[in-house]
């Protein structure tokens, strides 16, 4: 029987190759594969999670300036009724207070009373008509 001589390389056939390929790389190239799909498979779903909450994170925006906005209408309007109270306040005052011409005269009656002496209750009556006369 003769003896097997080794194939020369050019003898070897492209599926000799793959197939020693296959013996030597076979499972390492299998795991990688297995590796690289968990990957995938995590880079999928992180995707869309992050897609999902992008869209979360905009709805909120978008809540968050609804908010504010309606939050700066209330502080306007608070202020405007602060402003108009006020306003009314200061009006009421100035129709309240004491007229100072007619203050001065009621003043000025006081003291020629005390320097006459004549205190009496048409004290009183005397005050009254300067204050509506």
């Amino acid at each position: 029987m003769p003896a097997k001589q080794p194939l020369t390389s050019q003898e070897e056939t492209p599926q000799e190759v793959d197939r020693i390929r296959e013996i030597l790389f076979g499972s390492q190239m299998r795991d990688y594969e297995q590796r690289f799909q968990v990957i995938r498979h995590d880079l999928e779903r992180l995707q869309q999670e992050l897609d999902r909450l992008a869209g979360r994170l905009a709805e909120q925006d978008s809540e968050q300036s609804k908010k504010l906005e309606r939050l700066r209408k209330e502080s306007r309007e608070a202020d405007e009724a602060l402003r108009r109270a006020l306003r009314e306040t200061a009006q009421q005052l100035t129709n309240d207070k004491v007229d100072r011409l007619a203050l001065g005269d009621m003043l000025i009656e006081i003291g020629n009373r005390l320097k006459t002496g004549v205190l009496s209750s048409d004290l009183l009556q005397g005050l009254e008509e300067i204050t509506h006369g």
